[in-house]
């Protein structure tokens, strides 16, 4: 099963799915949970950070 093309819905109730496949339902939940730290990694880089003089750091 790919589940690297779910939406996050599809992948949220396959984890809460409880007739489905315990592999099936970890494997989604880990999906979920990889996509929750590439998100912050992601939104920690796109910071907006002005450049040029007169800045405090």
């Amino acid at each position: 099963m790919d589940l690297s093309k779910a939406t996050d819905q599809q992948l949220y109730e396959i984890a809460k799915d409880e007739n489905a496949r315990m592999k099936d339902r970890y494997a989604a939940a880990c999906e979920l949970q990889r996509r929750k730290k590439t998100l912050s990694k992601d939104s920690y880089r796109r910071v907006n950070v002005p450049s040029g003089g007169g800045g405090w750091f």
